[in-house]
């Protein structure tokens, strides 16, 4: 059954009770929570700065809202995209991607396209095309972008800049809104009053739920072990259900669990081995790597979150941060 048929019907029969239980999961799934903070979001027309640390999967995780705001009432429009391909490009190329994607925003593509070789003609351009999206749009519609941080810093800003601009003219009439989506904490990444949403990882349960889709039936303590050794880090739940799916089982070694991940544990390694030259950080990832959360040292961890090594903890009191997944210690 399709993920939304399987949501309709769960909804359909649905019983009014006391107690829930599925409450408790839903609690529980960090990710799950993140989704619901952004759909009330973008469902008001606010916009949203979404930072997306290494290996988070951001594109699934937009996929994902856009499937439930497009079945949710009132249904709502959806582009998705992603900003890699303007990687290294120059900013007139990163210009007029931009302003194609904008072309189809109201529901219609337009064989004229303008095209901009400067930042005034830009701003021109791209206030007229959502101006004209805003205009035929049947219903409510987002821009959902991620990779942000591939864009040239000034072209990020001019498109904030268009964005707020827009706002602002539309005002409480708006019925269009973006989500911007970044692996670095930029101001450019505002629109206006952007909410600043940090992209959580699996909680346990969400792992585990991935893993039984992924590989059906399995005993519980391997469910559980297989489920911490990723920290619930998508990328690593994903690439761990692929290399169990194909071996037919999970290794009871760590680094036979390590190498299961096939491409993406060298890729893991590279981001270790890299922090690792710098003394402060290899000093703070060797005291991390216990597991259990540390006082946040901001100078030092804010890095560390950039490189997607660790991660803000849930503890009441102080900031802490911690290791983000138990295989990151597996790669020293």
């Amino acid at each position: 059954m399709h993920r939304a048929e399987r949501r309709m019907e769960m909804i359909k029969h649905r019983r009014d009770t006391v107690f829930d239980p599925e409450h408790v999961y839903i609690e529980a799934a960090l990710r799950g929570r993140t989704a619901r903070k952004v759909r009330n979001q973008l469902r008001r027309l606010e916009p949203v700065a979404l930072l997306t640390p290494r290996w988070t999967s951001p594109q699934a995780f937009l996929e994902d809202i856009a499937l439930d705001l497009a079945v949710g009432e009132p249904s709502m429009g959806c582009r998705t995209i992603s900003f890699r391909p303007m990687m290294g490009r120059s900013t007139p190329e990163a210009w007029n991607f931009i302003l194609r994607v904008l072309s189809e925003l109201g529901g219609r593509e337009s064989n004229a396209i303008p095209m901009a070789l400067n930042r005034r003609g830009f701003h021109i351009a791209a206030a007229s095309l959502l101006d004209s999206a805003h205009d035929s749009a049947p219903h409510a519609m987002a821009l959902l972008a991620h990779g942000a941080h591939h864009l040239p810093v000034e072209v990020l800003t001019d498109l904030t800049d268009v964005w707020s601009s827009y706002a602002q003219r539309a005002r409480a009439d708006r019925r269009c809104v973006v989500l911007l989506a970044g692996a670095v904490a930029t101001p450019a990444l505002d629109v206006g009053n952007a909410a600043r949403i940090d992209l959580a990882d699996f909680g346990e349960a969400e792992a585990a739920a991935t893993f039984l889709s992924q590989m059906g039936g399995m005993p519980f303590p391997i469910l559980q072990r297989v489920s911490r050794f990723t920290g619930g880090v998508p990328a690593l739940v994903e690439a761990l259900s692929t290399g169990g799916s194909e071996l037919g089982h999970f290794p009871m070694q760590t680094g036979d669990l390590f190498r299961l991940m096939g491409p993406l544990a060298d890729d893991v390694r590279g981001a270790v081995s890299m922090a690792m030259t710098s003394p402060p950080l290899a000093d703070r990832i060797h005291e991390l790597a216990n597991g259990e959360p540390r006082p946040e040292a901001p100078d030092i961890d804010d890095q560390l979150i950039m490189a997607g090594l660790v991660r803000r903890s849930r503890v009441i009191g102080l900031p802490h941060v911690e290791l983000r997944a138990p295989a990151l210690a597996a790669a020293f």
